[in-house]
């Protein structure tokens, strides 16, 4: 079984390596990389298509939103780091740094590896934390703060109190109420908004998947 795993690595990997030769993607190489060194099955789900899908989808609302240059971002429950390294990987955007926060420590060495060159521009860092026990209120804080994991929160509008008011926000949730970690589902984008309670609302919109719907918020806390 082990070896079986192994050469299903290495193939993903020279498929990885000759499709960065091909487009000469150095993101793509980066991937390439953490299938290389972190050959875990969870890499499957934050590559699938659907996850792609929802981040493209937050990426380009993002920028006809709150427009292209943020100076500061955290994303909380980043998990690998996905999210960072595809707003990097856009040259429309103008990103002075980003911080991937995490409760898994697991997370921290895959996200530096994906994101390993804004790692070397010190552009990115990903930390293992509890997105409750944050300080977000520091001369530090962010100029724009992202969570596409609304559904996992246990209370979404006890850390929206957390957050100072009129922080620019980028929010996702879904339906998918068969995962026993999703404890705030919402039903429509009509209750993510009542959920939220954004006291200035930009967007808000709805992408479809085959087994669930993702709802997204852009505004201000």
């Amino acid at each position: 079984m082990e070896n079986k795993l192994g050469e299903q690595r290495d193939f993903c990997f020279d498929i990885l390596r000759g499709l960065s030769r091909l487009s000469n993607s150095p993101f793509i190489a980066d991937i390439a990389e953490v299938v290389a060194k972190y050959p875990n099955p969870d890499l499957s789900i934050a590559f699938n298509h659907k996850q792609i899908e929802s981040k493209l989808f937050l990426r380009d609302r993002l920028l006809e939103t709150l427009g292209p240059t943020h100076e500061r971002i955290w994303i909380m429950a980043g998990w690998y780091g996905v999210l960072a390294a595809m707003l990097f990987d856009d040259p429309r955007f103008d990103i002075g740094s980003i911080v991937s926060f995490d409760i898994n420590a697991d997370c921290v060495p895959v996200a530096m590896t994906l994101n390993r060159r804004h790692v070397a521009a010190e552009k990115f860092e990903a930390q293992t934390h509890d997105i409750y026990e944050l300080d977000y209120r520091s001369r530090q804080s962010p100029n724009l703060i992202i969570n596409t994991s609304c559904e996992h929160l246990h209370d979404v509008r006890g850390w929206l109190n957390l957050l100072e008011p009129g922080t620019p926000l980028v929010l996702q949730s879904n339906d998918y109420r068969r995962e026993p970690d999703h404890l705030s589902c919402v039903d429509s984008i009509a209750d993510f908004e009542r959920q939220a309670r954004l006291s200035t609302l930009l967007f808000s919109g709805t992408l479809a998947a085959k087994n669930y719907n993702r709802f997204m918020l852009i505004g201000r806390r």
